[in-house]
Formats: C-alpha cells, structure tokens, sequence
C-alpha cells in the first residue's frame, strides 16, 4: 500500500479516549446490576424517592432494556417490524450524536426540539407496530420489562450507601459512626 510519503499513526488521545470509553461502559454496567446495592425500602416515601431518583439516573439503561425486550419479541414472527425499529433508533441515535456535536445549533434546539423529535418518533413507531400487527409482542415486552424496571428503580441502593462497615470504619479513620454524627460533633465542638 502506498502511502505516498505519508505515515500513518495512531493518535495516543484518540486510543486513550477510546479506552476510557469502554472503561467507563464497564463501570456502570457493574454499578448498575451489583447484588449488594439491592435493599427493602424502609418505608413508602424513601422508595418513592429512591424509585424517582433511579429512573432519572439510569434511564438510559432502562430504555435499552425495554428496546432489547421488544426487538426480542419481535425476532420470530416480526422481521420487517424489527428492522423498522432498528432504523429508527439509528436515526435517534444519529439526532442524539447530531446534538451533542453541534450544542449550540439554533436548527437542532429550538427547531428540532428534542420532546417534538421524540413525540414524532414514538408516534411513527407506534403506528407502525399497530399496522404490522405486532402490538400483542409489544404489550408482552412491556409487560415483562417496565416491571422488572420499576423492581430494579425500588430496591436499588445509592452507591455511597452500600459500603460495608469495615470499609466505612476504615475510611473514617477506624469510627463505625456516620459521617453526619461526626460533623454534628465537630460542629458543637465536642471530638
């Protein structure tokens, strides 16, 4: 192959980046199903909040789930269904892609906005599984998904909550006792 004078290289920060990508991919898929960060809700509130607060920070995992699901369900008898879909996530990728390379772009935000891009999505892509007739997979995918969802929303546990009490005694310096019992304590002078 002729390079015509020219070498070819690697770029050290593309590698990095790229390296750093999959790294982090890595770390919240392990964050996101860790059997220790499972707990019972003390009482109906903290699981409303601890529901809400997990659908806001894993929605995206959530989406892939309940997108996988219905693929899934469409395969055996549904092909012409499920390249459709396939086709449509390209595109939202590609607006989502589009979005993130142009911030600023006046045509993406405020023409294009991203509840109407959506909106219009949702709406192709609901009437196409109602003239296909593959609105039966898609109750059956929804209905094992958005339960396994809201299972995972209510019982999942903040991260800096799981830590085990060796971990906490040690990283507080061999004290048991919360980290908020600690600055009550400093805070009214008492050590």
């Amino acid at each position: 192959m002729a390079t015509y004078g020219g070498v070819l290289r690697r770029s050290a920060a593309v590698v990095e980046r790229a390296r750093d990508s999959v790294r982090s991919t890595r770390k919240a898929l392990a964050r996101f199903a860790r059997p220790q960060s499972f707990a019972a809700p003390p009482h109906a509130e903290a699981a409303a909040v601890r529901a809400v607060r997990n659908l806001r920070s894993f929605r995206l995992h959530y989406a892939l789930l309940l997108w996988v699901l219905l693929l899934a369900s469409l395969f055996p008898h549904h092909r012409a269904t499920m390249l459709f879909l396939m086709a449509a996530s390209k595109l939202a990728l590609l607006y989502g892609a589009l979005l993130k390379a142009f911030p600023n772009s006046a045509l993406l935000r405020r023409i294009l906005d991203r509840r109407i891009s959506a909106a219009l999505a949702l709406t192709v892509i609901c009437a196409e599984l109602v003239m296909t007739g593959a609105m039966p997979q898609f109750l059956l995918a929804m209905g094992i998904g958005v339960p396994l969802v809201l299972l995972h929303a209510l019982f999942r546990v903040r991260d800096d909550l799981t830590a085990s009490g060796e971990e906490t005694a040690a990283g507080t310096g061999g004290d048991p006792r919360p980290i908020s019992e600690k600055k009550g304590d400093l805070e009214m002078g008492s050590r």
